[in-house]
């Protein structure tokens, strides 16, 4: 403590180097962090659902010139879906058959007035199996509604009863839309009959569950009343089979177990099932992911090499001036090498000098780091709106819930200087860089390695001398 006060100069100029490297090596350690945690968002809100579909791209390079597309398609069957879901790395799955349906006794809820369907519009696969034909109501029977898209992400919201589950299979229940049952005078309990739209088929079904449509995105080019998301009823997939007449899949959808595993699972299907792979495809709907991934990829590497150039050069500055000033004290350390104090016991005292200033500059770090952090976070934002980088699922609108425009850049991002946004925290926690235990720990352990190094370096160049060498050396 002696030699800290009586060497001012030297001590202010080691905790001013010690207080920067300390910042910039938070910088560094929080753009990582984001980018990790930016990451694994973006993979969990693309879901990890791998949907089994038709290779559009290789039927419209195959088909025939002329040749209608619904000519060359082929449908996707039961038995072929059924060799996907025992697989690895699938923890449920739901299969999905859609048509349209009337009924005498159900009035649809009008999307156009004036507007006339064709009789008779049809879609006729190659292999002649599978006809759809215009009804009043969509029709859409699934092994599960649990998992369903629009229940999850809010579009749709169940406000009484249930949706139908894996347990609903072959029940003739139903779930509809509280408009079309407001329209209806339907409640929990009523019963509807459907037919199919040729006639040869009539259910009777029972209400379960209704709910509410909280999104207009879907509202947009309806000709037709099927087209109409309040007038869909969704029913188990045994029924919709039934009243569909149709016994192949309009979907089929892979839910596995960590997003992380939708290549893996696609290797296993091509490589354990007889599916046509030129024929269909497996689409993981992670396009997005694939196009951020890259950014902030690039992004936790550009952390990584900062926060090893800002060790190793905050090492080598530290070590050139210790070198520098440790000069002075090569007296002093001749005469206590002299009295046999022992070499060790010298560079625990250099150490300790050095480690008093680091523990001064890591804990005031901390305080300032929440500084850097918040201006980081705005830089990020701000970066990622410019460059069209999303961090979340893009919104099919761009209006908010109060009806007015939102532009881009007022996606939670605060305007104003950097100095301003420092001691803001950021409002988007998909871009938190703020500070973490493991980070503060990273931070220590670098503090530590640093002044370490500072300290050896410049003590081992006097101490590998002899006593009467390191006097002899003495300067004026």
């Amino acid at each position: 403590m002696l030699s800290l006060k009586k060497n001012k100069g030297k001590t202010a100029l080691l905790f001013v180097i010690m207080l920067v490297v300390a910042n910039l090596v938070i910088s560094g350690l929080s753009i990582q962090s984001a980018s990790e945690k930016s990451m694994k968002q973006i993979r969990e809100s693309l879901g990890s659902d791998v949907t089994l579909s038709v290779n559009m791209m290789n039927i419209m390079q195959n088909r025939q010139k002329g040749e209608a597309m619904n000519q060359v398609m082929s449908p996707i069957t039961e038995e072929m879906a059924d060799q996907l879901k025992d697989l690895n790395y699938v923890a449920s799955y739901n299969y999905s058959i859609s048509g349209s349906v009337n009924s005498e006794g159900l009035t649809a809820i009008e999307t156009q007035t004036n507007t006339q369907v064709p009789n008779g519009m049809k879609e006729e696969f190659k292999d002649g199996a599978t006809q759809t034909t215009l009804g009043d109501f969509s029709v859409s029977g699934n092994t599960t509604m649990q998992n369903l898209e629009s229940f999850v992400d809010g579009s749709y919201e169940l406000t009484e009863g249930k949706l139908l589950s894996e347990a609903d299979e072959g029940s003739s229940y139903v779930v509809m839309s509280k408009t079309l049952a407001d329209e209806n005078d339907l409640s929990i309990g009523s019963k509807i009959t459907v037919s199919s739209v040729d006639g040869s088929t009539t259910t009777e079904l029972e209400v379960v569950g209704i709910f509410t449509i909280n999104s207009s995105n879907s509202m947009g080019n309806m000709m037709f009343n099927q087209q109409n998301p309040m007038n869909m009823l969704y029913v188990s997939l045994g029924t919709a089979k039934a009243i569909t007449n149709s016994e192949h899949l309009t979907s089929a959808v892979y839910y596995l177990d960590d997003p992380e595993h939708k290549e893996a699972f696609k290797q296993e299907a091509e490589a354990k099932t007889t599916i046509d792979w030129e024929t269909y495809s497996l689409d993981a709907n992670d396009q997005m992911y694939e196009r951020n991934i890259s950014t902030l990829e690039n992004m936790e590497s550009f952390a990584m090499i900062f926060v090893v150039v800002v060790v190793i050069a905050g090492g080598s500055i530290l070590c050139l001036i210790l070198i520098l000033t440790i000069k002075n004290r090569t007296y002093e350390i001749g005469v206590l090498v002299s009295l046999g104090e022992t070499k060790l016991n010298i560079i625990i005292q250099q150490f300790i000098e050095i480690a008093v200033i680091g523990i001064v500059a890591f804990t005031l770090s901390l305080g300032s780091g929440k500084l850097i952090a918040n201006v980081i976070s705005g830089m990020l934002e701000s970066g990622a709106s410019n460059s069209n980088v999303t961090m979340q699922m893009p919104q099919m609108g761009m209006e908010s819930q109060n009806g007015s425009s939102q532009m881009p850049n007022e996606r939670g991002g605060q305007k104003g200087n950097a100095f301003e946004n420092a001691f803001t925290a950021p409002q988007n926690s998909e871009l938190d860089v703020s500070l973490t235990a493991p980070d503060v720990l990273k931070l220590a352990g670098l503090t530590t390695l640093i002044c370490t190094a500072a300290t050896l370096l410049p003590a081992l160049y006097i101490l590998r001398l002899s006593p009467r060498e390191i006097l002899v050396r003495k300067e004026g």
